[in-house]
């Protein structure tokens, strides 16, 4: 089950925010109007797709029942778009895997010239 939460944002609509590891479900709700706010990295390798808007509860609900209904070429574009943000999070995380900046002298043992 995907976590929700309400949000106020500007102009004081009130807007929920759903999180989905569910590439799937994430390319149906960008397809649907959703905003992706940002990715998140989770544990070793998951990442958190964050969408937010103000039918994304309604969506949701129509994707969990089976009552979605999208462009299926829309549908591989968005599915891609995740694959690539996904895989870019992932990348950056096994690059530098503790938020850590690296550089040459983590691999010589702090030993220099």
């Amino acid at each position: 089950m995907p976590r929700m939460r309400a949000k106020v944002f500007f102009r004081g609509k009130i807007m929920t925010e759903i999180e989905t590891r569910d590439i799937f479900k994430g390319a149906y709700l960008l397809c649907a109007g959703c905003h992706l706010r940002e990715t998140r990295s989770v544990g070793d390798r998951q990442i958190v797709f964050v969408f937010t808007g103000e039918e994304v509860k309604q969506k949701n609900a129509a994707y969990s029942t089976g009552r979605a209904l999208v462009n299926p070429l829309q549908l591989r574009e968005s599915v891609d778009l995740l694959r690539d943000l996904l895989f870019e999070q992932l990348r950056k995380r096994e690059r530098n895997p503790y938020g850590k900046k690296h550089n040459r002298s983590d691999q010589t043992g702090g030993l220099s010239c």
